[in-house]
């Protein structure tokens, strides 16, 4: 007979798998149930741990959290490399921040101005100190910087090992989509679903579609030697090298529902940009295209804690576009929540309110 789990996860993506992993070590059994649908986001994800150049909107409370995400993958990658055998790809080389032309590098500074006061060294560079530190930029880069902790990781292979380490501890996994939370008997329910978490209850967390490309050099060259966030044609692009010859280029932003084809159109737009910054990827060959949907909501907030009017209910969704940067903490959170009942998350992040706005919005 199969023991009632403790704790059930509803969401199989870096989040809830992390939750997961967590709660088994500290003894509890966890059941995880995900349907793994098109457009589950971590299954796409490039893989960006950047505070720095990835943090779109300057709210004091997620700029802290990510900071603290940020601090604590080394030592998240080495113990979950350790628990699975399986090499995440954690990679600490920096990012640059390249303008393409001279009119980018407004935009650039726009976009990374407000992080100043963090301990997070981004030193600017002038376009020949850009093309020394990444031979491969166009001649055309007109400047930029360089993040030294910003760093990167493989997010699939992040996946696979938590859901190994936890296969280890006894988790559990069901294959199935979940559409109510009476559906699931658990001592807690968590829901992780990301995108598909309004289906369980009325959480504001809307997908944004964002495409990803993937290049494949035929001639076997030297790939990347940094990521590379850009602005190029004003629009901002990511760049990242993956097993030796391979070239990651990310990611578009499209409020567009649950579509997840990959369109023809945001491909040959991401491939100009890219072509713009790195003139060496036109020569190589697309292999693949996916399509992801950032869980978001209204305010660019997660959502996590205790579900109001609900003592065995819990949420930890809406992280956006930074839930694999986000996933040690937040999992370190909502562990210590369910085990103890100490509430350390963020009062920004609280659940109650979108509750509170609904209840005011009925009056």
């Amino acid at each position: 007979m199969t023991r009632r789990p403790d704790v059930a996860v509803i969401g199989g993506g870096v989040i809830g798998l992390a939750l997961a992993w967590r709660c088994a070590q500290r003894g509890l059994a966890v059941e995880v149930h995900h349907d793994e649908l098109p457009g589950t986001a971590s299954a796409v994800a490039p893989g960006m741990l950047a505070p720095v150049s990835e943090a779109d909107f300057p709210d004091p409370a997620l700029l802290e959290f990510a900071h603290e995400a940020r601090r604590s993958w080394p030592a998240f990658a080495a113990e979950l490399a350790g628990a699975s055998g399986i090499d995440v790809g954690y990679a600490t080389d920096g990012l640059l921040l390249v303008a393409h032309a001279a009119e980018d590098r407004a935009r650039l500074a726009a976009m990374y101005g407000f992080r100043e006061g963090f301990d997070v060294p981004c030193t600017p560079l002038d376009a020949d100190e850009l093309r020394a530190r990444e031979p491969l930029l166009s001649a055309e880069a007109s400047g930029g910087g360089f993040a030294t902790e910003d760093h990167h990781v493989d997010a699939q292979r992040v996946r696979e090992a938590l859901r190994a380490a936890g296969q280890a501890l006894g988790v559990r996994y069901v294959d199935r989509r979940v559409r109510s939370l009476d559906e699931v008997s658990a001592g807690s329910v968590v829901v992780a679903a990301g995108a598909w978490s309004p289906s369980l209850d009325e959480w504001p967390v809307t997908p944004v579609r964002g495409q990803v490309v993937l290049l494949r050099d035929p001639s076997g060259g030297p790939g990347l030697r940094h990521g590379i966030r850009g602005v190029a044609q004003g629009q901002p692009v990511y760049l990242a090298g993956r097993d030796g010859h391979e070239t990651i280029v990310a990611a578009t932003l499209d409020h567009t529902g649950f579509d997840v084809q990959p369109s023809a159109q945001a491909t040959e737009a991401l491939l100009r940009k890219a072509v713009a910054l790195v003139p060496a990827l036109a020569g190589h060959e697309v292999t693949e295209t996916r399509v992801g949907l950032r869980p978001d909501t209204p305010d660019h907030l997660p959502i996590m804690g205790r579900v109001p009017g609900r003592s065995d209910a819990y949420v930890c969704t809406g992280h956006y576009r930074h839930g694999v940067l986000l996933a040690p903490v937040a999992a370190d959170l909502m562990t210590e929540l369910l085990v103890t009942g100490a509430d350390g998350i963020p009062a920004a992040f609280t659940p109650q309110r979108f509750r509170s706005a609904k209840e005011r919005a009925s009056r």
